[in-house]
């Protein structure tokens, strides 16, 4: 299996895993959908560019996705899933639903991206 497929995979499993988690924590499920994201989009970059080193920080995988050419608008909802990532693991004062419900906005811009016209 090459990294692309086995970080589509991964995506895949992280993406079911955050819709089951979404009724019962979530809190988790917006953490894991991010790493779905996390995955999806850097087979999506290593695709393209399958010469690049694969990033060892979330700063080289946004310069990865910047070089593979993933529009402007995606980096950001990344970034932002990246941010509700965060905060739904160290802010408890954040509010699980109102987490979840950002992350699901945000990851509408992705899906809509990956999955093309």
């Amino acid at each position: 299996m090459t990294e692309v497929e086995a970080r589509r995979a991964r995506a895949g499993e992280d993406l079911a895993l955050a819709f089951a988690l979404a009724e019962r924590s979530p809190r988790w499920a917006a953490v894991v959908l991010f790493y779905g994201v996390h995955h999806a989009l850097l087979a999506w970059a290593l695709e393209r560019l399958p010469q690049a080193p694969t990033p060892q920080s979330y700063a080289q995988v946004q310069g990865l996705l910047k070089r593979a050419g993933l529009p402007r608008g995606v980096r950001k909802a990344y970034e932002r899933l990246l941010g509700l990532s965060w905060q739904a693991r160290y802010d408890p004062k954040a509010g699980d639903k109102a987490l979840w419900t950002q992350a699901l906005e945000e990851y509408a811009q992705v899906e809509a991206f990956l999955l093309g016209p």
